[in-house]
């Protein structure tokens, strides 16, 4: 396996980690719907709140932050994934919360971890796609 991929794996099982002591359930780390995917998906005790959670990890600061790497298309997939998750699990009971870690370090450094809440909400996103749905595209040679 690939370096930045064993860096990956080691941030989001720091991310779990994280989240376990914060008292949050694991129900599924690296869950796959087709091509989409979610990093971390866990519940609360109460069975109320889903959190989808979204884990970058890098091993310094000098490529910015981690987060700016979740654009419009990711969070798209994200919500998609979600939605099937939710269908394949039965779990439209549940509120859905959408949360970013960022972890910055690497397994022989100190570790950062950067945890937003609510990093990004289902009603901005579907306001971007329905406007971008009725932008007119042109095709080349028309006029």
């Amino acid at each position: 396996m690939a370096e930045h991929n064993d860096l990956g794996k080691w941030g989001e099982e720091q991310a779990a980690l994280y989240l376990k002591r914060k008292g949050w359930f694991i129900r599924h780390r690296d869950w796959h719907d087709t091509h989409r995917d979610l990093d971390i998906v866990a519940i609360d005790q109460d069975s109320s709140i889903l959190l989808v959670v979204e884990v970058k990890t890098r091993s310094s600061e000098q490529w910015g932050d981690p987060d700016e790497a979740i654009d419009v298309e990711k969070q798209n997939n994200i919500l998609r994934a979600t939605a099937a998750y939710v269908r394949c699990h039965r779990l439209d009971y549940c509120q859905i919360r959408y949360d970013t870690i960022s972890v910055i370090g690497a397994p022989d450094t100190e570790v950062q971890i950067i945890h937003k809440e609510n990093a990004f909400d289902i009603t901005s996103h579907f306001q971007y796609w329905e406007n971008r749905k009725y932008q007119r595209k042109k095709k080349p040679g028309t006029w």
